[in-house]
């Protein structure tokens, strides 16, 4: 009987090939003498690795020899991250068109907390970026033979996503996979089924490009993950727009969930790309956050340059509240206090508990009630911030105001820093408000 191929990447990477695990042994066993160091793996192998168990280097070499994916990859991602490169399941690669994006949202349409998250590596990333900068947007013109789509059906579909942008905002991510897929739908069905004006179409796959960014945000925040092909397609859609502002937006949250996964040289990369796309060309508010984003993603690569990243963002944020005139709807969110989070932030990455907490302090003051999830994840900062400098007291009050905020949603980002500061803080569990508060940060959890 045929064994039933898991979920485990492994699992999928026999599968494609047809392979039992006893298959796959055997084959590992007559390959590993081409590398000098003969194995003597079975089937329980195989299904240990399945079941969690990690191969030592010398089995990870030759497998990864034995699926045709770059040895050099095993020291670049951990085990089995590595085998989402693998080289047979890669998705496709849309060009950088009307009908290319149109295929990357149809693909979004199915993507979410089921499918596997796919890792894009440096050398594709660098494609990517340079394919969305140089790229010719008018090749994205389509039109077909359907009934002629009204301007209220386009103005419906940027309502419905305005409505869900908020409601990331203040519930988290917990339920936006699920209820992006009816608008992304009826966008990819207007777009392939109806006449439109070039104007319409532009607007469609703006709508398009910014309910995939919102779906590749939840996955990020719900699950931890970083799914490099829905910010693409993402950010395809974008560019079929015409809109470099709305794709340098797209690129500022690919870069956060990738310097939250361990990627800070590929999160200043994106931001960069964006950078360049938009300086001196959008709005202040947009070229502001921009530089913020890599400000972040700067001060996990420990790299000095956030400051001034962050000196410009400040200038160009105090002009863009003098003059708020044309901006994106969407850039709404970065204001004085999200500018004072990341400012606090980057302090305490970059060594600078003291001051991370003054300004934490100000970013809360400023707090205008509605960004629920960044405001718990900027209170547990402020509370690691008053624990590194033995606050003990402080930071339990804190990160109990926290705790308040995230027992109202579903955010596997604002639940994640809780729990590590809650573990951080075992050494004073003699303290009772330090029991308390890991009491109610287990209950959350």
């Amino acid at each position: 009987m045929a064994e039933e191929p898991g979920d485990h990447p492994l699992a999928r990477a026999r599968a494609v090939r047809k392979l039992e695990r006893s298959d796959l042994a055997r084959e590992l066993r007559e390959n590993s003498t081409k590398f000098g160091t003969p194995l003597g793996t079975g089937r329980d192998g195989v299904l240990r690795w399945e079941s969690g168990r990690t191969p030592d280097d010398p089995t990870q070499l030759v497998m990864a020899h034995l699926f045709g994916i770059d040895s050099n990859l095993i020291g670049s991602y951990p085990w089995p991250r590595w085998l989402e490169f693998d080289p047979l399941q890669q998705p496709d690669d849309y060009p950088w068109t009307g009908p290319g994006a149109l295929g990357a949202l149809r693909d979004a349409i199915g993507s979410g907390m089921k499918r596997r998250t796919f890792f894009i590596g440096s050398s594709m990333l660098t494609t990517t970026l340079l394919s969305w900068l140089t790229a010719d947007p008018l090749e994205a013109a389509q039109f077909t033979s359907g009934r002629r789509l009204s301007e209220g059906a386009v103005t419906s579909i940027e309502r419905c996503v305005r409505e869900l942008r908020l409601t990331d905002d203040e519930d988290g991510g917990g339920t936006l996979i699920r209820d992006t897929t009816a608008t992304l739908a009826a966008v990819v069905d207007l777009l392939s089924n109806r006449s439109h004006s070039l104007a319409h179409e532009s607007r469609l796959y703006a709508a398009g490009a910014d309910l995939v960014r919102i779906r590749a945000w939840a996955v990020f925040d719900v699950a931890g993950r970083c799914d490099d092909l829905t910010f693409k397609a993402a950010l395809q859609a974008a560019h079929a727009a015409g809109d470099s502002a709305l794709g340098a937006h797209i690129l500022t949250f690919w870069s956060a969930a990738a310097y939250n996964c361990g990627r800070a040289a590929d999160a200043e990369a994106m931001a960069s790309a964006a950078l360049a796309a938009v300086r001196g060309k959008a709005a202040p508010r947009v070229e502001a956050l921009v530089l913020a984003r890599r400000a972040r993603a700067r001060s996990h690569l420990e790299d000095s340059g956030c400051w001034s990243d962050l000196e410009a963002a400040r200038d160009l944020l105090e002009a863009a509240e003098r003059n708020p005139d044309d901006e994106p709807d969407w850039a709404y969110w970065f204001d004085a206090s999200e500018y004072e989070g990341c400012l606090a932030s980057t302090q305490l990455a970059m060594g600078h508990a003291d001051q991370a907490e003054e300004t934490f302090a100000r970013q809360a003051r400023a707090f205008s009630g509605t960004a629920v999830r960044t405001q718990a994840i900027y209170l547990v900062r402020m509370a690691d911030a008053q624990l590194q400098q033995n606050h003990l007291e402080q930071a339990c009050a804190t990160a109990n105001q926290a705790v308040d905020l995230t027992a109202g949603i579903s955010s596997h980002r604002a639940v994640e820093p809780l729990k590590a500061l809650g573990a951080s803080m075992a050494t004073h569990n003699s303290a009772p408000e330090v029991r308390e508060l890991r009491e109610r940060i287990a209950a959350l959890v």
